[in-house]
Formats: structure tokens, sequence, C-alpha cells
């Protein structure tokens, strides 16, 4: 059995949610729990139509929903999925086939638009800062064993929290990557123009290093677009 961690907080607008939904309840080895920040959209009604189980947690940060999803299964694989990315079809297959000795790692990432600098950003986050840096970002949809994401847990940071989980993790072995492809939402290019976003998505690095607040850093991030919030709480 594989536990899928689905951290929700208004997200019919982009319309990901219905077909993961989809996806992932139809898959008998998946124990789905999405815990919700208090969405007005009808978020947490589409959830329960659908069957899988929902955790209600207000005032939540992303961190915190990825943490009570996690401490309320029991399966040996949990799988922290990206709000707004997809696995593709086998994806789940390919993690029980995994052996035993692998710990924890990621999917493959690619972006749902085509953009130089996204197949750019794509590559660099798979071949260069996954394989080589060991460090796994949320879009990638993080998987990892039981008994090691317990003793870790998600920091409860505003942003960077995957960051920070892939150093705590790398304290079990370098993460592995499953060529199955995880395909993520590109919206915030679209919004804010590739080239910002990407300048914006290096300051936020530069400023996660300089030991920078993580809620200030979240609030510019988030500024004018609240995918990761609903405007109340982080992400």
């Amino acid at each position: 059995m594989i536990a899928v961690i689905l951290p929700t907080s208004n997200e019919l607008g982009l319309d990901y949610l219905p077909r993961q939904l989809a996806s992932l309840r139809t898959h008998p080895a998946v124990e789905l729990i999405c815990v919700d920040n208090a969405s007005t959209d009808g978020t947490a009604e589409r959830i329960v139509d659908s069957g899988a189980r929902l955790i209600n947690l207000p005032a939540s940060n992303r961190a915190q929903r990825l943490n009570a999803g996690i401490h309320a299964t029991s399966a040996d694989m949990v799988l922290l999925h990206h709000p707004r990315s997809l696995l593709a079809p086998g994806a789940i297959d390919a993690l029980l086939a995994l052996p035993a000795d692998v710990t924890w790692g990621g999917f493959t990432h690619r972006f749902d638009q085509d953009h130089p600098l996204l197949a750019w950003t794509s590559f660099y986050s798979n071949r260069v800062r996954m394989d080589h840096g060991g460090i796994v970002y949320l879009d990638h949809c993080i998987f990892c064993r039981r008994e090691p994401l317990l003793a870790a847990m998600v920091p409860e940071l505003d942003i960077f929290e995957d960051t920070a989980l892939s150093r705590l993790l790398l304290r079990h072995g370098r993460p592995h990557r499953l060529d199955t492809p995880a395909t993520t939402s590109a919206t915030r290019y679209s919004r804010n123009g590739v080239w910002r976003q990407a300048t914006m998505n290096q300051l936020m690095k530069l400023g996660y290093l300089a030991g920078l607040s993580p809620a200030r850093m979240n609030r510019i991030y988030e500024r004018g677009l609240h995918l990761n919030d609903d405007g109340h709480a982080g992400r």
C-alpha cells in the first residue's frame, strides 16, 4: 500500500485536482489522503465526492498539511504529491516495483508548457539539483519509506520546505529518480512571464541561503498569485 498525501487549498481554478483524484482513486494500492486548508471554492466537496479521505486543517501552510497526512497513515511508502503536478500512467506501479533498498526519491520533472527556459529548468531540476545535489522539490512528487520520513518530517517552513526535507533525508542516502514523469503546471510562469519568474526563483534561493524569513519570502513569492495559499495562510 502507498499513501498519497495531497495538500490542497482552493485547487479547482486550475483543473488539476479532478484529474489527480480520477487517476489516484482508481489504483487499488493507493490510500489517498487530502489535507485541505479551509478551501472556499468547492475543493473539499470534490474530494469527499471522489471517496478520498479528507482532513481539514485550516490556517495551515503546505508543510503542516503534508505532516498531518503523514501522521494519518500507517503505509510503508508515502508519496508527497504536489497539488499542481500530474503523475503519468504507471507511476504508482513503478513505485511499487522499487527495490526494498530504495529509501526515497522523486519522479522526473517536466512542465505542461513548451518553452526553452522551462525545458532547461526541468533538466536542471532533474539532472543537477536532484541527481547530483540530492535536493528534490515537491513538484517531483517526493516518495519516502515511512520510518525515515517519520524521523524527519517536513520542516514547517512557508517556502523551501522540500529543500529542508531533502537535506534531512540525505542522511539515509541519495534520492532515487524514477523515469516516469511528474508534469507540473507552468501557470506561475505564464502569469508572471517566464524570464521574470525564473529570476524570482533565483532571488528566492539566494534569500533562503542567506537565512531570510521564509514567511516573508513566501509573501513576496505569492504576491498577486496565491497559488500556494488561499490569501490567509502560507503554502
